[in-house]
């Protein structure tokens, strides 16, 4: 694998065949520590420059996902519920995913004498982007006292690394976490659930015991949530291979990489855009996040290739710990502002979108169209769909629903315009598919995997007419986008709107 990570740099083809192999040997279970080790070698041997370009090629389509996006953090102890509930309105109106930490909303469930469970109904009912929760455990919402609950990120704000700086972490009001009564209530009702495991990078003071882990792990697999591992960049070497190795055990859909005061290699900016670019290779369902990084941090990883960053409103901890920096990282900062600067300053150059509430939209209505074929389903070596897509399934943009379904295409020979995923599922329904995309690797590649799966697909360099030849279909479920290509191909009278 060495040599085809080093061609990676400049040739797509080299990396299809990469991701080709690993994902094989991650859905055999065949993937081991040592092939970890092989590639995180070959990414050592690279410069800054070339671990930025590896990591940005292995996000593009179908070998990564090619959408930027912010995950918040609306919920701290010390709110109130109705301001709890007004954050989660306000992120579910700009669209991004909220990332619950299940702590506070029991902290805040408890001084409103309610049950745990019915505070997190009441955020359900205000929102519909998908919903991710953190700081589970065994018995349901972690506790923790005040002074973790309310600590200002001291870790965060001096830079420290080995855990917490007063030994607090990872101190927990077990009683009170076993008093819960609806434990798997909340996986049942979550769209993804992150396990953290820098307990086997040598933090057993900051982590959960793996064991736990694996528990909470299992009822996620158990209620086909999506699941999110969190490692820390560490030494940058040993502490990724552990951290890696632990989240391929437990079989997770993302890698959520954990810098800044958690980053303690000599070249700290390199360490972080390998952890990155290694992330993009391995990761199962195609998505790389971070939960914390410095504003440095945050922009080498957008360059290398990551998908998310999660930050959060004043007081929620998220808040602080991406886009900051040594001195000014602390509780209260609202993280989400800076965020959406820094991916706004640094995506300008970059071929990928933000996505919004309009592309989650367009997700849901694939879903739909798609009905179960969807990550994880495969069509050959590569998955249909990556993690944003499950994540989507499991929320409530659901209920916006396309006029067709798969089962309604009936036609054998077919066009094709827009090379993603929709075309993927509609391809296999026929004999003969032409596959026009305006983006020349998306056509290439949509055409190399069909063809790789007994599927006859022929390419016709984005020119729209020369896929028309037969019944034809526009395959995006972004209305401004759909009906800007119909309106340009109306002359056609066998063009289609999926929508």
């Amino acid at each position: 694998m060495r040599d085809l990570i080093k061609e990676s740099i400049n040739n797509l083809d080299a990396a299809l065949e990469l991701r080709k192999i690993v994902l094989n040997k991650i859905r055999n279970r065949k993937l081991k520590e040592s092939d970890i080790i092989e590639i995180l070698d070959a990414i050592d041997d690279l410069s800054l420059e070339e671990i930025i370009k590896l990591g940005s090629n292995f996000r593009k389509f179908p070998l990564g996902c090619d959408l930027v996006d912010i995950a918040i953090g609306p919920c701290a102890s010390n709110l109130s519920m109705l301001e709890l509930l007004e954050n989660c309105i306000l992120a579910d109106y700009i669209g991004y995913p909220i990332h619950i930490c299940a702590y506070a909303i029991a902290d805040i469930a408890e001084k409103e004498g309610i049950e745990t469970i019915e505070l997190f109904k009441k955020i359900i009912e205000n929102v519909e982007v998908p919903i991710d929760i953190d700081h589970f455990g065994q018995y349901g919402p972690m506790r923790f006292p005040k002074e973790i609950t309310h600590c200002y990120g001291e870790c965060y704000f001096k830079g420290y690394f080995r855990g917490c700086p007063r030994k607090r972490i990872h101190k927990r009001l077990i009683e009170k976490e076993k008093k819960e009564r609806f434990v798997e209530d909340y996986i049942r009702l979550a769209s993804t659930v992150c396990v953290n495991v820098v307990e086997e990078q040598g933090a057993e003071e900051h982590a959960a015991p793996i064991e736990e882990m694996e528990i909470v792990a299992n009822l996620a697999k158990k209620y086909g949530k999506g699941l999110e591992g969190i490692f820390h960049v560490g030494d940058g070497y040993d502490d990724l291979i552990e951290g890696i190795n632990a989240c391929l055990k437990l079989d997770v859909d993302v890698f959520v990489i954990e810098g800044a005061c958690f980053n303690r290699a000599k070249d700290k900016l390199k360490a972080f855009a390998k952890a990155v670019a290694i992330s993009r290779i391995l990761v199962k369902g195609g998505v790389v996040a971070t939960n914390g990084a410095y504003e440095n941090e945050c922009r080498i990883a957008l360059r290398a290739g990551l998908n998310t960053i999660i930050t959060g409103f004043p007081y929620n901890h998220h808040g602080y710990m991406c886009g900051y920096s040594p001195g000014t990282a602390k509780r209260g900062n609202f993280g989400l502002r800076r965020v959406m600067r820094i991916i706004k300053e640094e995506i300008k150059d970059l071929n990928v979108k933000l996505a919004d509430k309009n592309i989650n939209k367009a997700i849901a209505m694939g879903n739909n169209f798609l009905k179960d074929k969807i990550y994880p389903y495969t069509l050959g070596s590569f998955f249909l769909g990556d993690a944003h897509w499950r994540a989507v399934k499991e929320s409530k943009l659901m209920k916006y629903k396309p006029e067709k379904t798969i089962d309604d295409i009936k036609e054998d020979k077919l066009g094709l315009i827009g090379g993603r995923y929709i075309a993927w599922a509609i391809a296999e329904k026929a004999e003969e598919v032409y596959i026009s995309d305006r983006d020349p690797w998306v056509e290439k590649a949509t055409v190399k995997v069909l063809n790789e799966n007994g599927i006859n697909a022929y390419p016709c360099n984005g020119d729209d007419r020369e896929a028309l030849r037969y019944k034809g279909y526009i395959t995006t479920f972004i209305p401004e986008l759909a009906l800007k290509i119909y309106k340009k191909l109306k002359e056609y009278n066998n063009i289609e709107l999926l929508i």
